[in-house]
């Protein structure tokens, strides 16, 4: 059994432009969270490696919505 939440996103999901929306505002939520990350390993002096691989993360997350 669905809640009123599960079935008012699947209207809503129903709808190209919400969609559309919703999907970007998602990824812009990740690239946010993960540039945040490498702003608090910067802040906190971790080592080069740990941000190295936060960038990587990044970079390839944006690779693949590139695509």
């Amino acid at each position: 059994m669905k809640s009123e939440i599960e079935t008012y996103k699947e209207e809503k999901m129903a709808d190209p432009i919400f969609k559309a929306k919703y999907i970007l505002a998602k990824e812009k939520l990740n690239i946010e969270l993960m540039i945040d990350a490498i702003d608090d390993a910067f802040e906190k002096n971790d080592s080069h490696f740990t941000m190295k691989r936060r960038i990587n993360k990044l970079r390839k997350h944006v690779a693949t919505l590139s695509l």
